[in-house]
């Protein structure tokens, strides 16, 4: 069994040698690793190099993807039957891979394989843990239940998967307006069954230079992922519609965030007294989620603060 540790990097050159020193760490090796350089403009290259030979290097001009066309040069690069994806700024527990390699003999039909993953900050730190406790059991879901429980929600990153290959590239690369892994996942359980091991082996790092950061960005995405699934939802199924209504409802939580994250820089804005800033900050606040604002309290002090910063602009032109 050969295993392709696939990594799209930019502009994160020391969490980069974090992310690789957790491969080399791994109680069981990979074949290879491949790192696709998308236009970093740091020391990228060199990080990767000072591991020579350890690490086979691909540079490319950055294609504003948002990293899914790195991602997906990395896999086409790929020389191993597996897939591990590792984005440059997570890393591993030692026996993730060892744990994954047994899920995959237990069950070799499994199209992916996924652990649990604990977050954290940009020092490497964790976060407060998961109020849901990892069991320690692998379970397997087979096309229909994985369906029914991606729907809900999408709850593995991408450095916590390892995917069968073919299964990743038999229907080509994922489309750029989607979430690119939540529709990976899609994809792929429809055909394969779908593994988790219940025990956080992922370190998955949250920075304020993530796409996902973004949560308007980030929504829009997911929306787009979840509404494409409509067509292979199973006919008649009760399970399937909830799923799905609980994935809306997912999807309209992180819509609200996005507006209220809006609403805090248009009262920033109004307070500096750049109402020209403040505005259009208010109209994507209102697109993102229009009762966030217009609930009352909200409304009335997105109101008030807008007049009370356009009286003030005008004494001083007076």
């Amino acid at each position: 069994m050969r295993i392709t540790v696939a990594i799209a990097a930019y502009n994160a050159a020391e969490y980069l040698r974090e992310a690789i020193d957790s491969v080399l760490a791994q109680t069981f090796q990979p074949f290879e690793i491949v790192v696709v350089d998308d236009g970093s403009t740091d020391h990228t290259r060199q990080v990767c190099g000072s591991f020579g030979e350890r690490v086979r290097y691909i540079y490319q001009e950055n294609d504003g993807t948002a990293g899914i066309g790195a991602r997906w040069k990395s896999i086409q690069e790929a020389r191993g039957d597996w897939i591990a994806l590792l984005d440059h700024d997570d890393r591993w527990l030692p026996t993730k891979l060892q744990r994954q390699i047994e899920a995959v003999e237990q069950w070799p039909d499994s199209g992916v394989i996924f652990t649990r993953y604990q977050s954290i900050d940009e020092r490497g730190q964790p976060f407060e843990p998961s109020e849901l406790q990892a069991s320690g059991e692998t379970i397997r879901f087979d096309c229909h239940d994985a369906l029914h429980h991606l729907l809900c929600s999408n709850p593995y990153c991408p450095s916590s998967a390892l995917v069968r290959r073919s299964a990743l590239t038999e229907d080509g690369p994922p489309s750029e307006t989607s979430c690119g892994d939540w529709s990976d996942w899609f994809r792929i359980t429809r055909k394969y069954p779908m593994v988790v091991v219940d025990q956080n082996l992922t370190e998955y790092r949250v920075t304020s230079e993530q796409f996902c950061s973004n949560k308007d960005y980030l929504a829009t995405r997911m929306r787009e992922s979840l509404m494409s699934q409509k067509a292979y939802l199973h006919g008649r199924c009760a399970a399937c519609k909830e799923a799905f209504r609980i994935g809306e409802a997912h999807v309209k939580q992180i819509f609200s965030v996005a507006a209220r994250t809006y609403l805090d820089q248009y009262h920033a804005a109004v307070t500096a007294g750049d109402t020209a800033r403040a505005l259009p900050l208010l109209k994507q606040a209102m697109r993102a989620a229009p009762m966030e604002v217009l609930r009352p309290r909200r409304f009335a002090a997105a109101s008030k603060n807008y007049l009370r910063a356009k009286l003030k602009g005008s004494r001083k032109i007076g």
